[in-house]
């Protein structure tokens, strides 16, 4: 492994995309997006996906420098178009419309179509919660990363969910979670490791129990978490993104493009700082609780992503060796010579 500060890999990604491309502003939003999702400590959705992003840009996939615009809204909706943008500026467009609309009439739902890889999904349900604003966000597909319940062959994406809610005094609450029993992502952090993922969690393209992560990009596929739970979330997760936003209609991308959003205000119901101090409550009654053989504490849903970041941006954000050789290759395919670490 080799240890980065923030600044460095923000510094060097800022490079890498602005030699392919890329103007300021969309580079800074998705930069950011990466490093923090590394200091979260889900390298999954980090720099490691840096040569990715630049040959979709390479390919055509990526307008670099495109915008999001909104297609059709009421007061309490939205449909956006992400114009082939970075995932993540059509997200955090989408999310703004959500906490805007929901801060005006109590609630809003927004749906997001023609829109590349988003991201981390903690960090749109993050902003929101920061701003007083109850978050869901989910993206999911029919393809053939993961196997449904009871299947041999992939039906699904790895259709995550996230949830923000806001607390008073204590760290406000994240929810994000793919519906595959582990993230496309952490496969790729495992194979760049060199490590195996779970048992339990992948298919061989034979349809065979694994632990390789190679096996996964080798024609195999992911399994739901928790069985058939997770295989009809991940059936939710495909309605909400793709069937009621009409996404498949903007596109043939069937992998891509469908993002759904719904924002309540935590006022909608009473005062927010009442539902944020109760919301307090019933954190501290869960870490109350005595932790069990084997475990040091109770910790509650985003708290383990603030611990992570506190010790990185002090110690530094680890990236395996593997990691940073694509890096620097896809840097080189834009221009831009990095220095050996």
């Amino acid at each position: 492994m080799i240890q980065f500060t923030a600044d460095e890999l923000r510094d060097t990604a800022t490079r890498i995309f602005r030699a392919a491309g890329a103007d300021p502003e969309p580079t800074a939003i998705l930069v950011n997006h990466l490093i923090d999702a590394n200091l979260a400590g889900h390298d999954s959705h980090g720099v490691i996906r840096i040569p990715a992003y630049i040959q979709a840009i390479l390919r055509g996939q990526i307008q670099p420098n495109a915008r999001p615009s909104i297609i059709q809204e009421t007061p309490v909706s939205a449909l956006v178009d992400g114009n082939w943008a970075f995932g993540q500026i059509s997200a955090r467009y989408g999310i703004d419309v959500a906490i805007a609309k929901a801060k005006a009439q109590g609630v809003a739902v927004v749906g997001v179509v023609r829109c590349n890889h988003i991201g981390r999904l903690g960090t749109y349900s993050t902003l929101a919660a920061k701003q007083g604003v109850v978050a869901m966000v989910t993206i999911g597909s029919i393809g053939n990363s993961t196997a449904p319940f009871g299947g041999r062959k992939g039906a699904f994406g790895t259709n995550p969910f996230s949830f923000g809610f806001p607390a008073g005094d204590r760290p406000d609450v994240m929810v994000d979670f793919a519906t595959s029993a582990i993230a496309g992502g952490k496969v790729q952090v495992a194979r760049a490791k060199h490590e195996p993922v779970p048992p339990g969690s992948l298919l061989d393209k034979n349809g065979q129990p694994t632990t390789d992560p190679n096996a996964y990009f080798d024609g195999g596929m992911l399994l739901p978490f928790g069985g058939h739970k997770g295989s009809a979330l991940a059936t939710l997760s495909v309605l909400l993104s793709h069937v009621l936003t009409g996404a498949y209609n903007f596109t043939d991308k069937t992998s891509l493009t469908g993002t759904f959003m719904l924002a309540i205000d935590a006022g909608l119901f009473r005062d927010r700082a009442a539902v944020e101090a109760d919301a307090d409550r019933v954190l501290g009654k869960i870490k109350d609780v005595p932790p069990a053989p084997g475990f040091d504490e109770v910790l509650v849903p985003g708290e383990p992503e603030v611990r992570t970041a506190e010790r990185r941006l002090k110690e530094g954000i680890p990236v395996a060796e593997d990691t940073w050789a694509e890096i620097v290759a896809a840097a080189q395919s834009v221009g831009v010579t990095l220095e050996k670490k």
